[in-house]
């Protein structure tokens, strides 16, 4: 199955430790739409990503090919069967020229604007500097890591 990281799931050394059988396809984005930290994290004491719809914005991110049964996985990481986050289909724009349907996570009731949790946007930041996303992306990230103190 395609899923698309956008938050820490960007991060590939993270996403194997729950989804080890995940392999990148491609960088790929997500139009009118942009990340933000709409969900308090206790454990992470900060907020963490979602996706709002915000016209005219691109999310940048990734395409991973990951084992059906690993998603499910996933599923308990992000809080799915409790109702914090949702699995949903989308299609996202390929760096290939190409739509692909990819299953990303949205937080269910976004909340807030958090702050967001650094140790959380290092993971993002982390993700988007190996897979080479825009430099104006990682830079907006960069940002948002030092304004999570």
């Amino acid at each position: 199955m395609r899923h698309f990281g956008y938050g820490s799931n960007l991060n590939m050394e993270f996403l194997r430790g729950y989804c080890p059988g995940a392999e990148f396809v491609m960088k790929a984005y997500l139009p009118n739409y942009e990340v933000q930290f709409r969900f308090w994290s206790e454990r992470r004491q900060g907020g963490i990503s979602t996706i709002i719809e915000k016209p005219g914005s691109l999310v940048h991110g990734v395409i991973y090919e990951v084992p059906e049964e690993e998603l499910l996985d996933l599923d308990v990481l992000e809080s799915v069967p409790q109702g914090l986050y949702r699995r949903e289909t989308f299609l996202v724009l390929g760096e290939d020229g190409e739509w692909h349907e990819a299953d990303l996570y949205r937080v269910a009731e976004p909340k807030g604007l958090f702050t967001p949790s650094r140790g959380y946007v290092d993971l993002m930041l982390g993700g988007a500097r190996a897979h080479g996303l825009a430099s104006e992306y990682v830079k907006k990230i960069e940002e948002i890591y030092e304004e999570s103190r």
